[in-house]
């Protein structure tokens, strides 16, 4: 439990570092560095570990009774 709750704070952390980067690239006008490193970035990273963390709240979400026959 310990470790997913991590990886999502962590995930959520680097998502909002990007995000910073991007504002910082928007307000000085480099908007080669918006294009080539903060959108790519996000749309790895969070294709990555964003689809990881998906699927945490869906195992979490996911009622599972081990004792059943279905």
């Amino acid at each position: 439990m310990k470790m997913k709750i991590s990886v999502i704070i962590g995930i959520l952390h680097m998502s909002m570092g990007v995000v910073t980067k991007g504002a910082n690239a928007i307000y000085f006008g480099r908007w080669v560095v918006l294009f080539s490193e903060v959108v790519t970035g996000l749309i790895i990273m969070l294709g990555l570990f964003g689809w990881m963390d998906i699927l945490i709240f869906a195992k979490w979400s996911y009622v599972m009774e081990p004792y059943s026959y279905d």
